[in-house]
């Protein structure tokens, strides 16, 4: 019979990967330049469904994804709440509860205020950030956050990674917040592909110092494997975004779909990329607060 924290982990597991839906259908809104297609909001013109064509499909099915993905969290953390687990995962839990609302407004004012790059730059990292808050979530709700995989290591090689995957994280979400204004702004092209050339060296980095761990059968390796391959990969999605969105005219006032698809493709995978540094991250650390981790079976 499954445990209480078992339906947890896997309700948890459910909201990551909505959330990760919602970012891939916030990124084709913004690649179809669909953002201002529905001009109100909460309702899409004066109504909860307005026919979806055209853009409106891809502004308001995001909505829709949105709404969803808010009802879940607020299930979620009611169903934490009501469970044996430690305050500090019910506090994170309603933390999400909090983004989640402040993303809604936010993605609101960007249609009431018609696309404000500072609003629209808030909305896009926003959003990334509540999907690195449910992925830590899931993982201390999974039983891998009870198994301390770093006993045994070098107490300095622990002290070093935990800061190098913390700057790796801070490293990749400048990175986002600068690819944000690239999308929202058409500014700081150069800056954002310059600055890759950090992210790749810290990814690198943590590639390094995890190897080192004596432990073959750590989790960190595979992270840290899959980081750098995403990594790779986002470099080659970036350069094609490059070039379809920078040095190739439009043929028209609608998005092609070669643009779209590099475009969406690179900030989805961004979004694994912010994701996985997180995981790695909160993975090389001990749960904050210790994690006494109570179990009730039902």
């Amino acid at each position: 019979m499954k445990t209480r924290s078992g339906r947890l982990e896997l309700l948890s597991f459910f909201l990551v990967g909505c959330v990760f839906f919602l970012l891939m259908a916030g990124g084709l809104v913004t690649s179809h330049d669909a953002g201002l297609a529905v001009p109100d909001w909460p309702l899409s013109y004066g109504t909860w469904m307005p026919p979806m064509v055209g853009n409106i499909f891809w502004e308001h099915g995001h909505r829709m994804i949105a709404g969803f993905v808010a009802l879940l969290t607020l299930f979620t953390a009611v169903c934490i709440q009501r469970s044996p687990e430690p305050g500090w995962i019910k506090k994170l839990a309603w933390t999400g509860v909090v983004l989640v609302t402040l993303q809604a407004l936010l993605g609101g004012m960007t249609v009431l205020m018609l696309l404000p790059p500072p609003v629209s730059i808030s909305h896009a990292c926003l959003g990334q950030t509540f999907f690195c808050l449910t992925i830590a979530l899931a993982y201390y709700l999974s039983p891998a956050s009870r198994k301390s995989g770093l006993q045994g290591e070098d107490p300095l090689l622990v002290r070093k990674l935990m800061r190098l995957t913390l700057l790796t994280f801070l490293f990749v979400y400048l990175q986002l917040i600068l690819g944000a204004v690239v999308r929202h702004t058409g500014k700081a092209v150069y800056e954002h592909m310059g600055f890759a050339l950090a992210v790749v060296a810290h990814v690198v980095l943590v590639q390094l110092a995890v190897s080192r761990l004596t432990d073959a059968r750590s989790p960190l390796k595979p992270a840290a494997r899959i980081l750098a391959a995403l990594t790779l990969l986002q470099i080659v999605l970036g350069a094609g975004a490059f070039v379809f969105t920078q040095m190739i005219q439009r043929q028209g006032p609608a998005a092609p779909l070669h643009e779209v698809v590099f475009a969406s493709a690179h900030h989805t995978n961004g979004a694994l990329v912010i994701g996985l540094a997180a995981l790695i991250f909160v993975m090389s650390r001990p749960a904050p607060f210790g994690s006494h981790r109570l179990k009730a079976a039902v």
